[in-house]
């Protein structure tokens, strides 16, 4: 018992960590390379309420974490002990934290403070050579920043970064890492000290031609550039003892084909399996693999986001994104139909309803499945499952997915679902919350949900008022429906533009927090950026607060497109 107990605990761990990286890299990089980009202690402001933001909490929380990844736990319970004998009830700094983990550990951590100080996500490339007749796998680190929107000519010092590698073997096994200079092998994951603009390393005794797992458990909030080839990716998604590494490989090996076929639907039809069979199989070993939690198996074989997939592009194209994800996600559907049949059927959770880790995870699973379905061939398969699951819900998440499900597939269950549920929890704001969103938050490109959203904004239960209905409609459709947001006959900006200009009377920092989402209009397509732009003008003309003139004149200080 002792046993399971630890492997759920560590899984449960890996679980949670991935979800703190998956909103680090989607909202927080963004954050890092546009116009609002700051250091996690930033030196002056125009309006403080604009600063609570992604980079001071998420990054800020990574920051500490890297105090334990280069001390040790024991050396951070030291680092934390001497800090609160030190300043329990009063007023301090992070400078004042710094020193307590340096004094406490005997450990000279001035160089830690550039990631106080320093703004943007720092690059590290990686490059790596085996030499077969030595037995020597040398790396190389090289730490680099890419321009800020409006600091195109910061100059940077060089961070101090806790950089966890592994070595992988052709079986699949860990190696004993051992650095050139030591008697002894030691751990499999070793933490790399990169000081240095560029350092090198060298690990002796390594048998055979290894696959290198980078920066395990996120070990720094960096972006690594290794160029994998896509059997790597796949070799690491099956083996990586690192869950981290696991999902992040597999991750990768998505965006990257999704990437493709966006640039192939900017410029074509995407028309009959244009899937690697390769892909498949991998993901289908993932599904199939009982002896990795429910919980985990949900995360990896969640696609990326949309809004996380146009970050990556030289120019956000959201329409050819949204082409590229649903291509994708119906070829996973119907290619492993089956097998999403059968995870429905074996992650039931029955009896009493139980908030726990490993139901949780089986709902998860299972909810995903449903969500496949519904987007396979076997519609009136998942249209049955997802009516019998939504009549027989004694959970919210059970419930809500079953919702979605019947929305997407849509037509009169849909509708009559959305009824019931309306008027089962009427008197439940967080419920008519997830009501709003799920409509707004819809895939179905066939409908015009600019005119949903509208009729939705005149509901009974609706008003600008209350920040969370706001956040629920409004917010969910501009970040949660990209494609039907950036239409391009404009009238997703237009919405905007009529929002953030509403609320600035009302509540000028959700004003504020609403502005921010079209503050990397840049990043678009020239005909997208044309009309954000405009939008932009449009409510600079009549603004009032200056939680919002903030944002907006940072938006449009000139600067070269990146």
């Amino acid at each position: 018992m002792a046993a399971a107990g630890a492997v759920n605990a560590a899984a449960a761990r890996a679980s949670q960590r991935i979800e703190n990286v998956r909103i680090l890299q989607q909202v927080q990089f963004a954050e890092d390379v546009g116009p609002m980009a700051h250091p996690v202690r930033p030196e002056s402001y125009v309006e403080i309420n604009n600063f609570y933001t992604a980079t001071i909490y998420e990054k800020g929380a990574e920051v500490v974490r890297m105090y334990q990844t280069l001390l040790g736990r024991d050396g951070f319970r030291q680092g934390m002990d001497l800090y609160f004998q030190r300043h329990d009830g009063q007023a301090v700094s992070c400078d004042d934290f710094r020193q307590a983990m340096a004094e406490a550990n005997q450990r000279d951590l001035a160089q830690f403070e550039h990631w106080y100080s320093q703004l943007g996500t720092p690059y590290i490339l990686v490059h790596s050579e085996y030499d077969e007749a030595t037995q020597t796998y040398t790396v190389t680190l090289a730490q680099h920043y890419k321009p800020v929107l409006n600091a195109p000519h910061t100059v940077r010092a060089p961070l101090l970064i806790p950089f966890a590698i592994g070595l992988v073997d052709a079986n699949g096994q860990d190696c004993a890492l051992q650095l050139d200079g030591e008697d002894a092998p030691g751990s499999a994951t070793r933490v790399l000290e990169l000081s240095q603009a560029e350092q090198t390393f060298r690990f002796i005794n390594v048998q055979t031609q290894p696959v290198p797992s980078l920066l395990r458990d996120f070990s720094a909030p960096v972006i690594v550039e290794y160029d994998y080839t896509d059997d790597e990716l796949i070799f690491l998604l099956a083996h990586d003892s690192d869950p981290f590494n696991r999902w992040a490989a597999g991750q990768r090996l998505v965006t990257r084909t999704l990437l493709a076929l966006a640039r192939q639907a900017g410029r074509t039809q995407l028309t009959g399996n244009q899937l690697s069979q390769s892909i498949i199989d991998a993901f289908g070993r993932i599904l199939r693999d009982e002896t990795l939690t429910p919980a985990f198996r949900e995360q990896v074989l969640t696609l990326p986001t949309e809004i996380y997939l146009a970050e990556q592009m030289d120019q956000a194209d959201p329409a050819a994104v949204h082409t590229a994800r649903q291509y994708l996600r119906t070829q996973l559907a119907n290619a492993l139909s089956h097998d999403w049949s059968a995870i429905y059927a074996r992650h039931q959770t029955p009896g009493p309803y139980q908030p726990t880790p490993a139901d949780m995870g089986q709902r998860a699973l299972k909810n995903l499945a449903l969500s496949y379905l519904s987007h396979s061939k076997q519609s009136a398969h998942a249209l049955h499952l997802a009516q019998t699951q939504y009549d027989r819900a004694d959970n919210m998440s059970d419930r809500s997915a079953a919702l979605a499900a019947l929305i997407h597939l849509g037509g009169q269950p849909a509708q009559a679902a959305l009824a019931d549920f309306y008027q089962r929890f009427e008197n439940e704001p967080l419920a008519i919350d997830k009501w709003f969103a799920l409509q707004a938050t819809q895939q179905r490109t066939e409908i015009d949900l600019i005119k949903i959203v509208r009729t939705l904004m005149h509901h009974p239960a609706f008003t600008l008022k209350n920040p969370n209905r706001v956040r629920a409609l409004i917010f969910s459709f501009i970040s949660g429906n990209p494609a039907q947001f950036h239409a391009t006959n404009g009238t997703g900006y237009a919405l905007w533009a009529e929002q953030v200009l509403a609320l600035d009377t009302l509540n000028p920092q959700l004003a504020a927090r609403l502005a921010r989402l079209l503050e990397r209009w840049r990043k678009f397509t020239p005909a997208l950026r044309e009309q954000m732009h405009a939008a932009l003008e449009t409510v600079l003309a009549s603004v009032h607060s200056k939680d919002v003139r903030e944002i907006i004149d940072k938006a449009l200080i000139s600067a070269p497109a990146k």
